[in-house]
């Protein structure tokens, strides 16, 4: 409304930040409390570097080289935002899906700045009218904020680290584009520097973010040069040349094994390079058709898609070719009658560089288009905007208009809050992958770990999975040799089962086809070890910590196997290095325990017994070696007491249970000294007048 001057006021940019709060809050609303999914447990369950338990220098490095097998640098910031949240929270997935939203906030509130400002630029300056340009920017924003193909980057817990890379990526072009129309010097350099620090903070939250150092060049030709010429395209492509050398060389940096990798993987992978470049011209296409055609359906965590073996085959890699090579040629033909247009498709295609050209990654993920599709909605924003202000002149025709735009939102967020219902457990995830992609082996091999390692364990579920498992084997990998991951899931599920011998047969097939699974290894020697074959597990897992490999389950499990073997003294230096890297976990701080109790270090035994149960820990386990280790100390009376803080938790068959467990699975626990325990819960009952037959139960 036109205030008492007569002109029209601007929005106000607090009601529309809250405008756009409420809406994101909406759709995804039903997410906060959606279970961890996919990578999410090896990078921060499993992953002890993550799980910071203080605020000291030493736990947040830890956190920044959270790479599992590796002491290097490993998306620091990122990473270190996740060692935040264990701290603050431990596994509770609520705050973890809190800062991933304000992130996917934040960063939809800064695109809308972002375009705002570029209105500014010589090439758009005084072309727009404020409200128009408040509208765009707006529309744009909210566009791609609500599209369900931002999902994958917001609800994935652990792919903040795409998100994280999309906000200080955009944050530094924003910086950029300011620090190029400000005047003041100081300013002017103050403003790059920020932009070179929010450039920095984006690639050690995703190496993918390197690649936006290229639209710099691709800004300077759209929105500041008004004029084109030889001298300009000389630069244009010196700008590109010397951002895809700091791009390529900071990878190298970031990771110098990075050669090694593209040629490693590629023999891992059902494809070449050649095939990879192909496919990927296709699946750019189905990425924007998504982005303009975002139903439900069409949105997996794994997709069907068929290799581009030659030009043609199948038939639709050529068109697909020419589509976006015409996209591109058409934006930098019409970089100056179109400049929203043309950022919109350039940006989309250099930031794809990374994740769709030569590196051998999986084909498609959802997540990759996080970045890529920032200013894709441009064009339709503008277009918007030029039939509602310029265009129709009827006031119904523009009231329908709008009616459109909103009926448009509104769908735009049904379907990302319904996409969102997929990702509430692993179940849902992976059933609405099986109908997206049937012919595809992850969605089965998914669901059979579901039934035969969820919460819902049994004999059944998991003759349910197997069958899950060998039908994956026989359909399309992601991975050469994948199979070899399935046949150790076998091989798991048997050991469940209570079948070592089988379980270990597997676990040597599996191994066949790939042999430096560490993960395979590391579960055979487990097998092993439910056989009592102490010796095989010892070599094995010492092979392990050899070769190079870092986690305090290998030290934990080493340690394990030589107290079984009644060598605590060569047991302490195993455990003292899974503390180091583990020091906050329960079943490392028992077993060291039990090992110092056992060289006769009753008192820090003590100490370390205790602080496993104020981190949490409530075991029958820890009570008996409470109980054992107080009895080797002389201390009977402090034995006695926490024998009746036991028996007040515990019935007395149960307290006693791992002592009947003649099975493979009492070596799963720790070697608690029976002849000692036994008895002194015998005399202890018989003091207290308790039938004592029980004790034989």
């Amino acid at each position: 409304m036109p205030n008492k001057n007569g002109s029209i006021p601007q929005p106000s940019l607090c009601r529309l930040a809250i405008f756009f709060c409420i809406l994101l809050v909406l759709c995804y609303s039903n997410t906060f409390n959606a279970s961890w999914q996919l990578d999410d447990s090896p990078q921060i369950l499993n992953n002890d570097r993550i799980q910071i338990s203080e605020l000291s220098l030493n736990q947040l490095y830890k956190a920044t080289h959270a790479r599992i097998g590796s002491n290097t640098l490993y998306r620091p910031v990122a990473t270190l935002t996740l060692g935040l949240n264990w701290y603050y929270g431990k596994n509770n997935v609520f705050g973890y899906h809190v800062v991933n939203f304000l992130i996917h906030f934040s960063t939809c509130w800064l695109l809308f700045l972002t375009i705002k400002t570029l209105f500014s630029t010589p090439r758009l300056k005084a072309r727009y009218h404020f409200t128009q340009i408040y509208f765009i920017a707006a529309l744009a924003a909210i566009l791609w904020a609500l599209n369900p193909a931002q999902i994958q980057a917001v609800t994935y817990i652990v792919q903040r680290m795409a998100s994280l890379a999309t906000f200080f990526s955009l944050l530094g072009l924003f910086l950029y584009v300011n620090a190029r129309l400000v005047e003041n010097t100081s300013k002017k350099y103050s403003l790059f520097l920020a932009a070179t620090l929010s450039y920095l903070l984006a690639v050690f939250s995703k190496e993918n973010a390197a690649a936006v150092i290229l639209c710099i060049p691709v800004i300077e030709l759209i929105f500041f040069q008004l004029t084109y010429s030889r001298t300009i395209a000389r630069r244009l492509l010196l700008g590109i040349f010397i951002g895809l050398l700091i791009t390529i060389l900071g990878a190298f940096s970031l990771r110098p094994e990075l050669f090694d990798f593209i040629l490693y993987y590629y023999h891992n992978r059902p494809f070449t390079l050649s095939e990879r470049l192909l496919t990927e011209q296709r699946i750019l296409v189905f990425y924007l058709s998504q982005l303009f055609y975002p139903a439900p359906y069409r949105f997996s965590v794994e997709y069907d898609i068929a290799l581009s073996t030659s030009l043609l085959t199948p038939r639709t890699t050529i068109p697909a070719i020419l589509f976006n090579l015409g996209l591109i040629a058409a934006a930098l033909k019409y970089h100056r009658k179109m400049p929203l247009l043309s950022i919109g498709i350039l940006f989309f295609y250099l930031n794809h560089l990374v994740e769709s050209t030569i590196v051998p990654l999986e084909l498609i993920f959802d997540h990759r288009n996080y970045l890529p599709s920032l200013f894709i909605f441009l064009p339709i924003s503008q277009f918007a905007s030029y039939l509602i202000y310029e265009r129709i002149t009827s006031g119904t025709i523009k009231y329908f208009m709008v009616l459109f735009l909103s009926f448009l939102l509104i769908s735009l967020g049904y379907a990302t809050y319904h996409r969102n219902k997929d990702w509430q457990t692993s179940e849902t995830l992976w059933l609405s992958a099986l109908e997206t992609a049937p012919n595809s082996s992850r969605p089965y091999a998914s669901l059979a770990l579901q039934l035969a390692f969820g919460q819902k364990r049994s004999v059944e579920n998991y003759q349910k999975a197997l069958q899950l498992t060998e039908r994956s084997i026989q359909t399309r990998m992601a991975r050469k040799r994948l199979d070899a991951a399935q046949i150790a899931n076998i091989a798991s599920i048997h050991t469940y089962l209570g079948n070592y011998d089988t379980a270990i047969a597997y676990y040597h097939k599996s191994l066949e086809l790939l042999p430096n699974d560490i993960k395979a290894q590391y579960n055979l020697s487990k097998a092993y070890l439910l056989l009592g074959a102490f010796d095989k597990v010892e070599q094995r897992v010492r092979k392990i910590i050899i070769d190079g490999y870092i986690h305090a389950d290998y030290h934990l499990l080493l340690g394990h196997v030589l107290l079984w073997q009644a060598q605590p003294e060569k047991a302490l230096p195993e455990l003292r290095q899974a503390m180091r890297y583990a020091p906050g976990r329960p079943d490392v701080l028992i077993a060291l325990a039990n090992c110092l109790s056992k060289l006769g270090h009753f008192s820090h035994a003590n100490r370390f017994l205790h602080l496993a149960r104020n981190h949490g820990d409530k075991s029958v386990v820890l009570s008996l070696a409470m109980i054992e280790n107080y009895l080797m100390a002389g201390k009977r009376e402090s034995a006695v007491k926490e024998l009746q803080r036991s028996l007040a938790q515990y019935p007395i068959p149960f307290l006693l249970q791992p002592f009947n467990d003649q099975s493979g699975n009492r070596f799963r626990r720790l070697p608690l000294s029976e002849e000692i325990i036994r008895p002194f819960i015998h005399d202890f009952l018989q003091k207290q007048y308790i039938d004592t037959t029980s004790m034989s139960q």
